[in-house]
Order: C-alpha cells, then sequence, then structure tokens
C-alpha cells in the first residue's frame, strides 16, 4: 500500500512541478462571446469580379456569297439560300439578316411565297462546320428588269485577320429577272351578219 501511496504521491508532484506559476508559458485562456456562432460567415451575394469581358472582331458583310435557284415549280417565288464558295475560319460564326435587293424596285421580300416549313434567313447562323440553307420568298413589284437578292451578315471572329479573310469574296449569285404580265387576249367578238331589210 505504501508503493501505491508514494506513486501517487510523485504523480502529483510532477503535476505540480509542470504548472508551477513563476512565469512560465502562460496557458491560453478562450472566451466566448455572445455574438460567436458555430457556423462560418456568410458568403458575400456580390458579384466576384471577373476579368474584363474580352471582344471578339467582328465586321458587317453587305453581300455574302451565296447561292441558291427556286425551290420547285410550285413555289417559283421561294428561292434557297446557301454558301457558295467559300469556307468559314473555325470560330467564326456569320448571323443573317433580311434580304435585299440591288436595285430596289424589281423585287421585293415576301416570305408567304415559300411554305411555311422552309427557315427563313433573319437569325439563321453559319459556322465552319454548319451553313445550313435557308430560303426567302420574293414577290415581283415592276414588269421588267433584273436585281440581285442579296442577303447580308454580321461575321464574329476568332481573330480580326479570319474577320479580314471574309471581305472581298464574291457577292451573291442570285439574279431575279422580272417577267411580263400576261394581259388576258380578249376574244374577237363575230361579226354580226347583216341581216337584209326588205
Amino acid at each position: 500500500m505504501r508503493a501505491l501511496v508514494a506513486t501517487v504521491s510523485v504523480t502529483v508532484l510532477l503535476l505540480t512541478g509542470c504548472s508551477s506559476s513563476d512565469g512560465g508559458t502562460p496557458t491560453p485562456v478562450v472566451t466566448a462571446t455572445a455574438d460567436d456562432t458555430a457556423e462560418p460567415a456568410p458568403e458575400p451575394t456580390a458579384a466576384e469580379s471577373t476579368q474584363p469581358e474580352q471582344k471578339q472582331p467582328s465586321i458587317s458583310i453587305a453581300s455574302l456569297p451565296i447561292g441558291g435557284s427556286s425551290v420547285d415549280d410550285q413555289h417559283p417565288n421561294c428561292y434557297s439560300v446557301s454558301l457558295t464558295d467559300t469556307s468559314l475560319p473555325a470560330d467564326t460564326t456569320i448571323e443573317l439578316g433580311s434580304a435585299t435587293f440591288k436595285p430596289e424596285g424589281v423585287f421585293a421580300a415576301d416570305q408567304q411565297s415559300c411554305p411555311g416549313d422552309l427557315p427563313a434567313c433573319p437569325g439563321v447562323r453559319w459556322t465552319a462546320d454548319q451553313h445550313d440553307t435557308c430560303y426567302v420568298g420574293v414577290r415581283q413589284l415592276a414588269g421588267s428588269g433584273s436585281t440581285t437578292l442579296e442577303v447580308p451578315g454580321q461575321a464574329t471572329c476568332e481573330s480580326q485577320s479570319d474577320c479580314d479573310s471574309l471581305l472581298g469574296r464574291s457577292g451573291s449569285q442570285i439574279v431575279l429577272t422580272a417577267l411580263p404580265s400576261e394581259t388576258p387576249e380578249t376574244p374577237e367578238t363575230p361579226e354580226t351578219p347583216e341581216t337584209p331589210t326588205s
């Protein structure tokens, strides 16, 4: 039993010696306030600052290099429009605009001349990988003359040199010629035979 009391006494003395108050390293005191919570502070709701937006070069093209023809005999005033003799640089997009005519006054755009299931050109986007055909309906205004159907576009490119490569290419190959309006022939009226008078 003496051995047990001696062991306990030595342990108490060792612990007391280690916690002397003679200027040793003080034990840190942790205090808590009423505002302390166990949850982290909320994230700020303001948008994080990002790098300035990089604007890609873009150009307007008055007359894209297009070709096409009348869709079919049932819709002679509906023309297909497709990109011809050119390829677009990678990462270039051209958004098509509304059809114009040079000179004006011979034909006008009239999308009702095309079947409803064929996509009109305004808003269609052509890329290096995809340049689907779109359609322009027309209506003849003049009794004679020719005009070129043109479709403008806004090109957005990866680099300015890509945009510059689109300039100077041939324009529209769709030429429309007005047909004279057909006037119905007036039937000849047969001559009335003279009746003899007596």
